[in-house]
């Protein structure tokens, strides 16, 4: 195995993955909405069904993407109508009056996103699909199969990229003691929802 190539594709997947996204944005809001405990479901769920997109990137999804050139477009713009409708939920709960004790609403939302919900995500998700054809087409020197090539992305994403996720995870439980006020409550609603529309401007025109 090329060292430096392996060292290339560890940098590839700490930046990627630790960088704003639909993912790490959706495990911060649950955890500030639910708490850290009630988010790690949706955490695994974003590692499964991303790994699996990935092994199918190692093994010619590239190729059927490329054949189908509209697929992507399908991607993006499902991508990004999930988080415009999520980006709707957190603004409403923003601009709702606050209740009788000062609280402001949380999104109609009733619980976290489940695991397989997560997973199912991934493929409609347009930077995890940049992430999974990215690396699979630039490290196919990592290996001399691509078997080989599959596991050993998958181990590295699991050992460098699963951590990243959980900081945003954390991040979102910090905000969660801040959202016990109903007027920040509010503030941190809106915050997130203009993030949400931002990040779905940025996939629509990218």
């Amino acid at each position: 195995m090329d060292v430096a190539l392996y060292l290339s594709l560890v940098g590839f997947v700490i930046v990627m993955s630790v960088t704003p996204g639909p993912n790490n944005l959706m495990l911060m809001s649950s955890s500030a909405l639910f708490g850290v405990r009630a988010t790690l479901p949706t955490w695994l769920g974003v590692n499964i069904g991303f790994n699996i997109m990935l092994v199918a990137a190692v093994f010619g999804l590239g190729t059927l993407v490329a054949r189908f050139p509209m697929a992507v477009m399908l991607v993006k713009f499902g991508g990004a109508i999930w988080l415009a409708w999520m980006a709707w939920l957190f603004l409403r709960a923003g601009l709702a009056k606050p209740g009788a004790q000062g609280q402001a609403a949380a999104p109609s939302r009733s619980r976290p996103i489940r695991s397989y919900e997560a997973a199912l995500f991934q493929w409609v998700n347009p930077k995890a699909l940049l992430m999974t054809l990215s690396a699979a087409g630039a490290y196919v020197a990592l290996a001399d199969t691509a078997p080989e090539r599959a596991v050993l992305m998958v181990v590295t994403f699991i050992l460098f990229g699963s951590p990243c996720g959980l900081l945003w995870v954390f991040t979102g439980g910090a905000l969660k003691r801040f959202m016990a006020d109903g007027r920040s409550a509010r503030i941190l609603n809106l915050a997130i929802g203009a993030i949400l529309l931002v990040t779905t401007a940025m996939i629509l025109l990218g």
